[in-house]
């Protein structure tokens, strides 16, 4: 047991001290509303609108609820519909994809509370 907390340990200090992931690079999408930590009604649909920073390898935009792909679009500045979604908090994210479905950089996203 001591070996085994040991080594969890080792592998969160080796962690802290690596450079940043590529996660870490700045997102070619933005949300616009909601914004972060909104309050959003449940049980109804709203949107999220959203723009993405044209570049050559951008084909399309992904939307992703709490883990799952919520919509798509082939605009680079518009709007989602989301929900109606279930009462508590949920992670939105918008990303930007190349034509095989491929994320361009690091998705953006939002939390927000349905009441």
């Amino acid at each position: 047991m001591r070996s085994i907390s040991y080594l969890v340990f080792a592998g969160l200090c080796a962690c802290a001290f690596s450079p940043l992931p590529a996660a870490a690079e700045e997102s070619l999408a933005t949300i616009l509303s909601p914004t972060e930590g909104a309050v959003v009604e449940a049980k109804h649909a709203s949107k999220v609108d959203y723009e993405v920073n044209p570049t050559a390898k951008t084909d399309h935009v992904h939307l992703w609820v709490d883990g799952d792909e919520a919509g798509m679009a082939h605009k680079l500045k518009g709007s989602f519909k989301l929900g109606p979604l279930k009462a508590g908090a949920h992670k939105v994210c918008v990303a930007p994809v190349n034509k095989n479905h491929t994320p361009i950089g690091p998705q953006t996203c939002i939390n927000v509370t349905a009441q």
